[in-house]
């Protein structure tokens, strides 16, 4: 009989033993495994979407809300500031390129967000059908959006005011028109509806508290616009909710007669600026009334700080489970080894040398870790596969388990360590077997 029919034999005479141990490292490798392919999926995620931004202006608040929310669109912003101010910087000569974003609708748990063509250059987004949206109401819509939902061109929806599952109210009163697709390519827009900015504007017309803010807007002004919005702002409110079909019309007419105060920006976010500029920007912004700048990098190495403990008491427990699954193998093979000793000193008596009983003992213990090892795969991408979803929900990326990175070879490794150890001290014990002696005995 050969080495691996002899091991093979021996590991499966014992099934409950084998398959505890078995299991126990397939738990310890699988759970090391999904926190691997997690992180480097999110990592790699969050570098392509942040490495282009590197300032963001929003509402004062939480400095890593801000920048969850605007640059990946995870959780809920900060708060509006007035769009106003987004008109006041593209008067400085220094910033060559910023984009405005709002947020605060959503369709069927997709956020929508108003926004400029830039948004969908930043993240190197190509059309797939249709085109990019041109004017208010239209919508070019992210590729797993459109296959999720069902969205083809010309299709129109509903959108609702709230985050996700937040959904205070519908907009009944006006709909979406899809006039565009963009490719698959792993960013943020796979899963969002993007639209012009004046379209979120025209979906809150009759809504909105007035702003506080009040850039870029002299008091004479303010005055004029006030007495104009107040002549027209019932006959706007009721044009608002009792048109169903718009046209291009009263689209503008709704614009026309909306507040300038009103018109609200979720975040601006500047794409590679740099230097002198970065600096001055971030200071004049940050001393502005109920308005903050923020510095992307640092935020997201503080919450990655922030992480890392939780993340190496994971890390701990399955390395746990893994020396626990190691002691496993070695007491398994250990009471083998004592219910077999008659049977090994009559291999010896048969012709079978010193060294083939320790290689078989040695191999038993590397054929329960390789199992094990193969089992943790089996485990570790089904389930990630299984969360996917979800957290392509919740971090608005794709995620999946059919990912195979390299570095998994190295749990390979640690498994077949783990086995030669736990079987190197049943292997010597095997190799010391008195034969005269055991025989007697038996």
């Amino acid at each position: 009989m050969n080495l691996f029919k002899l091991s093979f034999r021996n590991v499966i005479g014992r099934p409950l033993s084998s398959i505890l141990s078995v299991i126990l490292l397939a738990t310890g490798l699988s759970t090391a495994i999904v926190l691997e392919l997690t992180d480097y999926q999110l990592t790699k995620n969050i570098e392509s979407t942040g490495k282009d931004v590197k300032l963001v202006i929003g509402a004062k608040g939480s400095r890593i809300d801000l920048i969850l929310s605007s640059v990946f669109q995870i959780g809920n912003p900060t708060g509006n500031i007035n769009y106003g101010f987004y008109k006041l910087l593209k008067q400085n000569k220094t910033i060559k390129k910023m984009i405005p974003i709002s947020m605060g609708d959503s369709y069927k748990r997709v956020r929508i967000v108003g926004t400029h063509k830039g948004y969908i250059h930043l993240y190197n987004g190509e059309i797939e059908s249709g085109h990019i949206f041109s004017k208010p109401l239209e919508a070019t819509v992210g590729y797993n959006v459109a296959k999720k939902l069902n969205l083809t061109i010309g299709g129109e929806f509903v959108g609702g005011h709230g985050m996700e599952d937040e959904v205070l109210h519908h907009h009944d009163n006006f709909k979406y028109k899809v006039v565009g697709v963009l490719k698959k390519n792993g960013t943020v827009l796979d899963n969002l509806i993007l639209t012009p900015i004046e379209t979120v504007w025209i979906m809150h017309a009759g809504h909105s508290e007035d702003s506080e803010y009040s850039i870029g807007h002299s008091e004479k002004r303010h005055h004029q616009e006030e007495n104009h919005i107040h002549n027209n702002h019932e006959h706007n409110h009721k044009k608002s909710h009792d048109l169903h079909d718009h046209d291009n019309n009263s689209v503008d007419e709704i614009l026309e007669t909306i507040n300038p105060k009103d018109k609200e920006v979720t975040a601006i976010l500047f794409p590679n600026l740099k230097g002198g500029a970065k600096v001055s920007i971030l200071n004049n912004a940050n001393k502005q009334p109920g308005i903050m700048a923020v510095d992307p990098a640092p935020e997201i190495a503080l919450l990655k700080s922030k992480l890392s403990p939780f993340v190496s008491i994971v890390v701990g427990i399955a390395y746990l489970i893994t020396i626990i699954a190691m002691f496993s193998v070695f007491i398994g093979l250990l009471n083998s080894l004592s219910a077999r000793k008659y049977e090994i000193a009559l291999m010896r008596v048969m012709g079978a040398s010193r060294l083939k009983v320790l290689s078989s003992i040695l191999f038993e213990g590397v054929l329960l870790s390789l199992l094990g090892f193969v089992l943790s795969l089996i485990l570790s991408h089904i389930g990630m596969e299984i969360v996917a979803s979800w957290m392509e929900y919740e971090y608005q990326y794709e995620f999946s388990g059919w990912l195979f990175l390299t570095s998994e070879f190295n749990y390979l490794l640690i498994a077949l360590s783990i086995g030669f150890i736990s079987a190197l001290y049943p292997a010597i014990r095997a190799y010391r077997t008195d034969i005269a002696n055991t025989l007697s005995k038996g």
